[in-house]
């Protein structure tokens, strides 16, 4: 007799039911794994895209969202203070 189903009968539904737990448990492990490892391709890959584009031309990403940051505030706080 099976761990989950009390008759002799249901060993086949309870081993069926362990499979499938096995095979889902699988699958999940596969699909974290396979994300995490797009993360990391897709990351470096815009990494280096990003130094590329920065290293040939006169374009700064770190520069131009300092920038970006710094007129924002300014306009917030001439709205709050004007």
């Amino acid at each position: 007799m099976g761990r989950i189903f009390k008759t002799p009968s249901d060993d086949a539904v309870e081993e069926t039911l362990r499979s499938m737990h096995i095979a889902n448990t699988v699958d999940v492990a596969y699909e974290r794994g396979m994300g995490w490892v797009k993360v990391v391709i897709f990351s470096t890959a815009t990494a280096f895209t990003v130094s590329a584009f920065e290293y040939y031309s006169d374009w700064n990403l770190w520069e131009s969202t300092g920038n970006w940051l710094k007129e924002k505030l300014q306009s917030w706080s001439n709205s709050i203070f004007d």
